[in-house]
């Protein structure tokens, strides 16, 4: 039933949390060229004759194979691209599902002008069916729109990154090394990770590696202004497949967010066997069982933070432990075979 869903999003090697969820969806379920619809490229000018072409094969020549069209939707830019898609499909009386992404669609729905705020709820309320990420998203949308809408489903990204068993976090030898992975920003909570780990009380020797991209110069001026400084390494954003090869040698990830829709690095830590410190920000609480796979703060809080850096890092058993229970987490939850039944049970409910 997959086979006769058309994916309508950015281009494959366009960086992103939405391009990595295709990506996935491509080779996990070995979908072929035709069953994706690049309408993005990375930037606005290279974008605009892209989308124009998308268009006009959309009112010309839908193809007739796809039953629906599962439009992968984020906010602002990413949203006029596709509302306007959205009504090429209506005019020619084609059907698509909405799947939400990115942390910061529920400020642009709560927060944008009452012009754009009719287009959303247009395009939520004209779709077969609103995929969310997370349960939360779910509750906000049926809370935004006023009204239940008529079908819903919660599906996770997968991680195509699941090893086979956990790592031995036994194994590893000092120092604790702890691995950050997103952009260099507020927003991803990185200057209170350097904040809490400066300030915390370490019983054995410990490393803290930043990879990202964004406010590098901003991120390397912080760590070079605090006592820890040494034990900090600060990095430009690796290349998805050398991160991964990486991962397995740290020993627990730490992402501090402020908004976060799903969190696709804290699940490629917990599939590698590596417990995590995050936040109770937007979906992250559905990824990570607070006290089992991990540690969840209160954003912002750097003392909290502080304290659950000390606790795992104090305790080898503890980390251990949890690790084996984050692996358990992604394994049963987010694998390619269980995302894969997700969709098929949620096509099932459109495509007879």
């Amino acid at each position: 039933m997959i086979e006769r869903v058309c994916h309508i999003g950015p281009a494959f090697y366009v960086q992103g949390g939405i391009s990595s969820v295709l990506s996935s969806y491509k080779k996990l379920f070995h979908l072929p060229e035709e069953n994706f619809i690049a309408s993005y490229r990375g930037s606005f000018i290279r974008s605009v004759p892209l989308l124009f072409r998308v268009c006009i094969r959309l009112l010309i020549c839908p193809s007739k194979k796809f039953a629906y069209y599962q439009i992968h939707t984020s906010s602002y830019g990413s949203f006029f691209r596709k509302y306007l898609i959205s009504l090429c499909l209506r005019l020619r009386s084609k059907e698509y599902m909405a799947h939400i992404h990115g942390s910061a669609f529920q400020t642009f729905c709560l927060k944008s002008p009452f012009w754009i705020r009719a287009f959303i709820k247009s395009y939520l309320r004209h779709s077969a069916m609103i995929i969310c990420i997370t349960p939360d998203m779910q509750m906000f949308m049926e809370k935004y729109l006023g009204k239940k809408h008529p079908l819903f489903s919660v599906i996770p990204n997968p991680c195509p990154s699941i090893a086979a068993s956990p790592a031995d976090l036994a194994e590893h030898s000092l120092p604790v090394k702890i691995v950050f992975s997103g952009r260099y920003g507020k927003r991803k909570g990185v200057y209170d990770l350097i904040r809490a780990f400066d300030s915390a009380r370490f019983s054995v020797p410990v490393q803290l590696f930043l990879f990202g991209d964004g406010e590098e110069n901003s991120v390397r001026a912080a760590v070079a202004r605090v006592s820890k400084a040494a034990s900090i390494s600060v990095s430009p954003w690796l290349k998805n497949d050398a991160y991964l090869q990486r991962l397995p040698e740290f020993d627990f990830l730490v992402l501090p967010s402020y908004a976060e829709t799903f969190g696709m690095s804290l699940v490629e830590a917990m599939g590698f066997g590596l417990p995590v410190i995050s936040t109770f920000s937007g979906g992250v609480p559905f990824v990570v069982e607070n006290g089992r796979s991990g540690f969840l703060v209160n954003a912002g809080d750097i003392d909290a933070l502080q304290a659950s850096l000390e606790k795992m890092v104090n305790d080898p058993v503890l980390r251990w432990q949890m690790g084996k229970s984050a692996w358990e987490r992604a394994r049963d939850h987010f694998s390619s075979s269980n995302v894969l039944d997700l969709l098929e049970k949620s096509y099932s409910l459109l495509i007879k």
